[in-house]
């Protein structure tokens, strides 16, 4: 009889052993795609991304299951943006596009074939216009023409515009407004030039033959943002390590000259900054910037209305980490201020730099970050695909990565994958009131990759009013019994299937258990009180 005790004994704890290593394999693991991390306390609202190497745009909840999925005709180049009619326009590689919420082609304008070399960034105004960062080719002689060093130059050299097109009928535009650098260069090298003047005596001109052992692509502009309530343009030039902000009121003809508009100083720069050096001022010390990307203005409803946010790929300059920056340009009766010839502010408000589930946060190429409404931080890093969102004292909150690559094929949970496949540009995050979610059906349609353990048990609700900090489901459900952590009060609780559709509803509850009798498989509880909510994915077993 000892020898069966012990045998079964023996049994017992192989069977266990085995039954722990499946749960490990299956729940414990890290996944690698889809949501890597959820914390209650992540800004609510729906995260919207385009992988860089299928057509896909995709919009997911904070649980990363999908919320709609659009399907473009090329790869994107790069950005794409939720419009507050509820419409999604995206660049592509070739052309622009709108799209409904339901993926109806309404707008479609080609681009290349209408010579506008788009790259990057495109930025939706509230007029319904688009502005548009475009290459601006020059052959040598016209850019010696212009003062620029012949000993400094390739077969042409590539400088920027940006242009505002009004979208007309289904498929045409009209350029309406356009700025080019080419009209604001100042050098020193040649003085037969009309533009030959001194270089630190004009901070609202670029140094055309400034030395960045870029002879070809001499500005690569990454960003565009624009401000409605100064009527200015902000974009942001990774090979020069600055931002720069023009007056947009201009017409055509003043944004070339150097006169008009609501600064009286036509195109030429209001304020730029994050290495002075390129205006002849300061030192290498000086250099706050280094190969950055997506500046843009702070929301006025937000926290810190009005300042400018920016991803400093290369933090420091030493290449070993990017940061994040908020700063406050100083503008005071209609013109940004210096000090000491250098265009405040002399430093950011607030930078992070750090870790993001176990490793440093570095890239040297694209990426974005955005300022969100309760004041935390969403960014991208753009070759793991992968986007964050942590609090202002670091604390890292939210996760997600692309799990598609190139054909809209999905990886599988846990593969490891190398190269960038899954890159992405930016990630967006909209709160709930966003006028272009009004109205349209949110419901969760399931995630994109293969499995993912944490969206199955995640719970949706994240500001410090939600419920979800204190109340939730224990999963799975069995025994036809809902069970919550604790003894709850509810003014109302909601059960809806896989489709929207109520199951069971019930008011006034007060308990800890609820009978609940369906069909195996996924729902969705809603549990209501005082005006709070908190959603979860409940799965019956």
């Amino acid at each position: 009889m000892s020898d069966i005790l012990v045998s079964m004994k023996k049994n017992s704890i192989v069977l266990l052993i085995f039954l722990t290593s499946i749960g490990i394999n299956a729940w414990a693991q890290q996944p690698t795609f889809g949501l890597l991390k959820s914390d209650a306390n992540a800004a609510d609202g729906y995260t919207l991304f385009t992988p860089q190497f299928n057509n896909a745009v995709f919009l997911i909840d904070n649980c990363g299951e999908k919320i709609n999925e659009w399907t473009f005709s090329e790869t994107p180049g790069l950005s794409c943006y939720l419009l507050e009619n509820g419409n999604l326009l995206r660049a592509g590689n070739d052309s622009l596009e709108i799209r409904a919420w339901d993926n109806t082609l309404l707008w479609s304008y080609a681009m290349t074939d209408n010579t506008l070399l788009q790259h990057h960034d495109i930025e939706p105004m509230p007029n319904g216009n688009i502005l548009c960062v475009v290459t601006d080719r020059y052959s040598d002689t016209i850019a010696i023409s212009a003062g620029r060093n012949p000993a400094n130059l390739g077969a042409t050299i590539r400088l920027e515009r940006i242009v505002e097109l009004e979208p007309i009928g289904t498929n045409d535009a009209n350029i309406v407004w356009e700025w080019k650098f080419y009209d604001h260069l100042i050098q020193e090298f040649d003085s037969t030039k009309l533009n030959f003047g001194v270089v630190a005596n004009d901070p609202d001109l670029l140094d055309f033959n400034f030395s960045n052992n870029q002879n070809v692509d001499f500005i690569h502009l990454n960003a565009v943002d624009y401000n409605e309530d100064l009527d200015q343009i902000m974009f942001s030039s990774k090979h020069l390590h600055e931002i720069y902000i023009v007056d947009h009121s201009t017409t055509i003809l003043e944004a070339a000259g150097h006169a008009g508009g609501n600064s009286n100083k036509g195109g030429d720069f209001l304020w730029r900054w994050g290495n002075p050096q390129v205006y002849q001022q300061g030192s290498s010390a000086d250099q706050l910037l280094f190969d950055q990307h997506d500046c843009k203005w702070i929301p006025s409803s937000f926290p810190d209305s009005g300042k400018v946010s920016v991803f400093n790929n290369n933090g420091d300059g030493t290449e070993t980490f990017s940061s994040i920056h908020i700063l406050t340009p100083d503008f005071v009766d209609n013109a940004y201020t210096m000090s000491l010839n250098k265009f405040l502010p002399s430093t950011y408000d607030w930078s992070w730099n750090g870790s993001i589930l176990g490793s440093v946060v570095h890239e040297n190429k694209k990426c974005g970050a955005q300022i969100l409404s309760n004041g935390n931080v969403l960014f991208c890093e753009s070759s793991s695909g992968r986007i964050s969102e942590i609090t202002r004292s670091g604390d890292h909150l939210w996760s997600y990565r692309n799990p598609t690559h190139s054909g809209g094929a999905i990886f599988n949970q846990y593969e490891i994958v190398p190269g960038q496949t899954m890159t992405i540009f930016r990630g967006e995050r909209y709160d709930p009131n966003h006028p272009g979610l009004a109205g349209q059906d949110l419901t969760p349609q399931g995630i994109i990759e293969d499995q993912n353990p944490l969206s199955e048990s995640c719970i949706l609700g994240t500001d410090e009013s939600s419920l979800a900090s204190s109340i939730w489901v224990i999963n799975p459900i069995q025994d036809n019994m809902l069970r919550f952590n604790s003894i709850i009060k509810a003014d109302n609780i909601t059960i809806v299937n896989m489709v929207g559709q109520v199951v069971v509803e019930w008011s006034n509850f007060h308990g800890k258990t609820l009978p609940f009798q369906s069909k195996l498989g996924a729902y969705f509880i809603r549990i209501s009180k005082d005006g709070n909510e908190t959603n979860q994915k409940i799965i019956v077993q």
